[in-house]
């Protein structure tokens, strides 16, 4: 007997793929939903449906089995089948039996009446709560806010805003840290986005909030900082330019800060589109040249 157990992004979806895995159709198989999957909060905390595909058995009658355990019982009765009637003649009205009342077909109609679904409101609560005027604690707020309604457990730990500086620093630990940090930490730099948009909004200083799981953003600068001093001694050595794999913007943004800030015998620019974009560090000769 065959089964699969298959993960996709819809019920519907895990179903098909698990279908052509076996080669059957879908009258063939018993579907077990294992899970059917979240949504998430504007695609943050996301998991996929899980479906169980279990080929149904052939039991010689023109029909399937659906289930191990489902027997086919006796027909109800005392004992009777078909084949136990007795042959004769249809039997007499004998005058005194009541009529039968006329059933009424069940109307079905595509304007049934049904209740009206329940949907529970879920509101960010940042018109209705009051902002607080420090941007560090209204950072937490709305952290806080769009954490509980992704259905995710999160506990800042440190929350600061760097002196002299419109830069807000957040970390805070999570169970499911990988999904923030999956896919070149997409996660987090969505939710950084979505704090920095709602936090910005009707105040005259602009902040920048960046949000820190793991020890994501520090481990990445960290090697980082040591293959941008190897990629200068190779570039100033040789004279070419040498161009970095692609990397998320914030990336890109510590690169170009690190070599303006350490490295004034090179230059840095951005060049490619979308996920493909890189930095190309090169000779600070290079650009008096090109100008000339």
């Amino acid at each position: 007997m065959k089964e699969t157990k298959v993960e996709a992004k819809t019920i519907q979806d895990a179903v098909e793929i698990g279908l052509m895995e076996l080669g059957l159709r879908r009258d063939q198989v018993e579907v077990v939903v294992v899970s059917e999957g979240t949504k998430g909060f504007l695609g943050l905390g996301a998991k996929k449906a899980c479906v169980m595909l279990r080929e149904k058995k052939w039991t010689g009658g023109g029909h399937y089995q659906q289930e191990d355990s489902r027997r086919e019982r006796p027909s109800a009765g005392r004992g009777r089948n078909e084949n136990s009637r007795r042959d004769g003649p249809p039997r007499r009205d004998r005058g005194n039996s009541r009529p039968r009342p006329e059933r009424t077909p069940y109307a079905r109609t595509t304007d049934a009446v049904r209740p009206d679904a329940v949907y529970q409101e879920v509101s960010l609560a940042m018109e209705t709560v009051q902002t607080p005027e420090d941007p560090v604690e209204h950072a937490k707020l709305v952290f806080a806010t769009t954490i509980k309604l992704m259905s995710l457990e999160a506990t800042v730990t440190d929350a600061k805003q760097e002196p002299g500086q419109g830069i807000i620093s957040l970390k805070f630990d999570c169970p499911d840290s990988a999904v923030f940090t999956a896919e070149n930490a997409r996660g987090l730099q969505s939710l950084q986005f979505l704090i920095n948009s709602i936090i910005n909004k009707n105040r005259k200083n602009r902040y920048s909030v960046r949000i820190d799981t793991a020890e994501y953003w520090t481990k990445k600068e960290e090697e980082l900082a040591a293959k941008v001093e190897s990629v200068v001694k190779d570039v100033i050595g040789t004279a070419r330019p040498y161009r970095l794999e692609p990397m998320s913007a914030p990336l890109r943004k510590y690169v170009h800060s690190l070599i303006k800030a350490k490295y004034p015998e090179v230059e840095t620019l951005s060049e490619g589109e979308g996920k493909w974009r890189k930095v190309v560090i090169r000779p600070a000769s290079q650009k008096e040249a090109a100008q000339q």
